[in-house]
């Protein structure tokens, strides 16, 4: 049972192939294991051995399992994050991370047929693979973002990159157009630079607040059901229903929800559309790698 009294829930997260990004999720599992939940991290063989380890009172609860990530020409052996390659060479870690797809669609299938099924998936922001192999299997998703509400404003949802579309770097050197009050915030050039360069995979990558494949309505919209208010409090998160402003309240698992204008209003539900799960092939040019036109 969870501490508040709730349901004890099975969550699985997945995170980027990063330290910067696993170490939150390994807080994140610990935190959710404290109140009684059972969590399966998994990441990559060599990546699990570096994590530093699960307090001993929690480690019944936090089950590391590994994945194993697929050879890619010119990755050097044992390459497993983003600390093993030089810059150069991130985007060779990129198209193993979307190889990580097949063998992350055998540990879900072989979890449901042992009656294993995940409550939750809790997946980082690069895993556009992810939400329809666990939609096939009619497992919720959820996103967990390392970074700040502001950084996530400035970014924006897909509905307002289609809305006003940015490419070049000048473009993220002035305050967001769906910004809805005055600022002055803004990349500097340095960071427009890169940002602009990492913006070529942004209509490829599920939208911040993910949506259900499944159903066409929001994964975290908790108003209507009182399944997921109930899970969303033993996680210790805010049973709140989105705001009359249409801000939406956060995935299960950040446990925060936005309150400040500067998060804009969630995009439009979307279908992932039919029952068959494409992965990539990480022999091939990964989407990440797709330049910008």
């Amino acid at each position: 049972m969870g501490e508040r009294g709730a349901v004890s829930l099975d969550v699985v997260v997945l995170p980027w192939l990063a330290f910067g990004h696993m170490i939150p999720f390994l807080e994140l599992s610990k935190r959710l294991a404290a109140r009684g939940h059972t969590v399966t991290f998994l990441s990559t063989p060599r990546n699990l051995a570096r994590l530093p380890p699960v307090p001993a009172n929690l480690s019944d609860l936090v089950r590391l399992r590994p994945l194993q990530i697929p050879r890619v020409d010119g990755l050097p052996e044992g390459a497993e994050s983003t600390a093993d390659v030089p810059p150069e060479k991130n985007e060779l870690l990129k198209k193993a991370c979307d190889g990580l797809a097949a063998p992350f669609a055998v540990f879900l299938a072989d979890a449901c047929a042992a009656g294993r099924k995940p409550d939750w998936v809790i997946n980082d922001f690069c895993h556009h693979w992810l939400p329809p192999i666990a939609d096939e299997r009619k497992v919720l998703c959820a996103t967990f973002h390392i970074t700040t509400v502001t950084m996530n404003a400035l970014l924006g949802p897909r509905w307002a990159n289609a809305k006003y579309p940015r490419s070049a770097p000048e473009d993220f050197t002035v305050p967001p157009k769906w910004i809805p009050f005055p600022s002055s915030i803004a990349f500097c050039r340095r960071e427009a630079e890169w940002v602009a360069d990492a913006f070529h995979y942004s209509s490829l990558t599920p939208p911040v607040w993910l949506t259900s494949c499944a159903s066409g309505k929001p994964r975290n919209a908790v108003s209507s059901s009182s399944t997921a208010a109930a899970t969303r409090s033993s996680l210790g998160c805010s049973t709140s229903s989105p705001t009359s402003s249409g801000s939406p309240s956060s995935p299960p698992g950040s446990c925060c929800r936005p309150t400040s204008p500067t998060t804009a209003p969630p995009p439009a539900p979307r279908s992932c559309g039919g029952s068959t799960t494409s992965l990539p092939n990480p022999s091939s040019t990964s989407l990440w790698g797709a330049r910008r036109r």
